[in-house]
């Protein structure tokens, strides 16, 4: 039990909550422990968020699809994390994304209905998730207003910030480069020698169908400082 502490108290969440009082909300809340093999899907991109989950053992990777179909973006996410709080609560209470195993992977939830019921009976809760949805809010605007020109690789970095989360890896972006430069509305050549210039910095990997990111925190030094957090 003592390792289930220490998991859970490095989720912000749970910042600055003691032992005793996570023991009795265990109890009292009556979280769900899952376990999932690897590959199996843990979440369905449209399923309902009606649990507040956390990631508290192995490796998810996430899928994120366009609704046409022509860009799918991927990432691994490692635990302990909390998955997709901004959804719980809002107009859009949907999971954006699928979510599968890799590897054995370990999942504790709990019911919105629950997690209301923590919010009202212990203040620090209330504070630590009002901090974590405050922060992802303020970051995203931060990194659109650190945009100071309509340089293409500011453009990709604000882009890319935007839609992975914080600390993910092997994130991959699979869609036809035609897609990806009328997306950002500049010539194949322009797209292409920034490409080539990310490469050459080790921060990119590519070919005709995926660009693979392969450093996300020098990619973030294209908007702000490196050791800011983001989403």
């Amino acid at each position: 039990m003592d390792s289930m502490y220490d998991v859970l108290l490095q989720l912000p969440i749970f910042q600055g909550v003691s032992r005793n009082k996570i023991s009795e909300l265990i109890e009292k809340m009556k979280f769900h422990f899952l376990k999932y093999p690897n590959d199996e899907k843990i979440v369905a991109c449209g399923e309902e968020c009606n649990h507040l989950k956390f990631l508290i053992s192995g490796e998810i990777r996430s899928e994120l699809i366009t609704q046409n179909a022509k860009m799918r973006i991927t990432e691994k996410m490692q635990a302990p994390n909390v998955i997709a709080p901004e959804h719980l609560f809002g107009r859009d209470t949907y999971f954006p994304a699928n979510l599968y195993a890799v590897g054995t992977v370990g999942i504790m939830q709990l019911e919105k209905s629950a997690v209301i019921q923590m919010l009202q009976e212990e203040p620090i809760f209330l504070i630590n998730l009002l901090n974590i949805l405050s922060r992802r809010s303020q970051t995203a605007l931060e990194s659109f207003t650190a945009l100071s020109s309509n340089d293409l690789k500011e453009r990709l970095a604000f882009w890319v910030l935007s839609l992975t989360h914080q600390k993910s890896t092997d994130i991959r972006i699979v869609c036809k480069q035609k897609d990806l430069y009328t997306f950002f509305g500049v010539q194949r050549s322009a797209f292409l020698a920034t490409l080539d210039e990310l490469k050459d910095a080790n921060i990119i990997d590519y070919n005709s169908k995926e660009i693979a990111i392969l450093d996300r925190t020098r990619l973030k030094t294209f908007l702000f400082d490196p050791a800011q957090e983001d989403f």
